[in-house]
């Protein structure tokens, strides 16, 4: 179901409409219908990217923190969900370095790993890990959509026809969604994006 922002279809829009192409009918993902090779799929993609580059940041609606997971089985692992994106350690297991890692012998399943010891074994007691997951697009905060639509828009545009006065301009749009998007904060613990990332120079054509 969709959270109180855009629609996915409405982000497609966003990106096509972008590149001087009409807006999309109907309201089924291309991939849904099974169109794979119109400019709506690719925008679709191009959408699904940028919505897990920019969550995998950390944001307050995406992050849990000091969340209790209990080891199992004779090697003690952690198996995290399929829609984990970043952790650390928490609580009382601050200090250790806890991370997210693929286990290839293991149908590459995301888990636990304990970076100190070089092993998915992290002991008997439990862990406490702050986390950061993906969420569906449509089921963001319209304030990250913002910033996920405006960085998308941006490369797709610059994949797409290489205008960089218009990469300037849309450049500059995602600048300032990213400094209205909301932080966490909060003296008990230390979030992952505190602050927007200070924009750099853009790029010129001589570049």
């Amino acid at each position: 179901m969709a959270g109180p922002g855009y629609t996915f279809i409405e982000g497609i829009n966003e990106l096509v409409e972008a590149v001087g192409e009409f807006p999309m009918s109907g309201a089924t993902k291309p991939s849904g219908g099974g169109d794979t090779a119109s400019i709506y799929y690719l925008a679709e993609r191009h959408i699904d990217r940028w919505n897990t580059r920019v969550q995998h940041q950390g944001w307050p609606e995406n992050t849990d923190f000091s969340v209790e997971y209990l080891p199992s089985g004779a090697n003690h692992e952690v198996v995290l969900a399929s829609n984990v994106l970043k952790i650390r350690a928490a609580g009382p297991s601050d200090g250790r370095m806890l991370v997210l890692r693929v286990d290839t012998a293991d149908i590459n399943t995301p888990k636990v790993w304990d970076a100190t010891q070089a092993s998915f074994d992290v002991g008997d007691d439990p862990i406490y890990l702050d986390r950061v997951v993906e969420l569906a697009f449509e089921n963001c905060t319209p304030e990250l959509q913002d910033v996920i639509l405006a960085e998308a828009k941006a490369s797709f545009q610059l994949v797409r026809q290489g205008n960089m006065q218009m990469d300037a301009a849309l450049s500059a749009d995602s600048d300032r969604a990213g400094m209205r998007a909301a932080r966490s904060s909060g003296e008990a613990v230390q979030p992952f994006n505190a602050k927007p990332i200070v924009p750099q120079q853009r790029r010129t054509p001589q570049q």
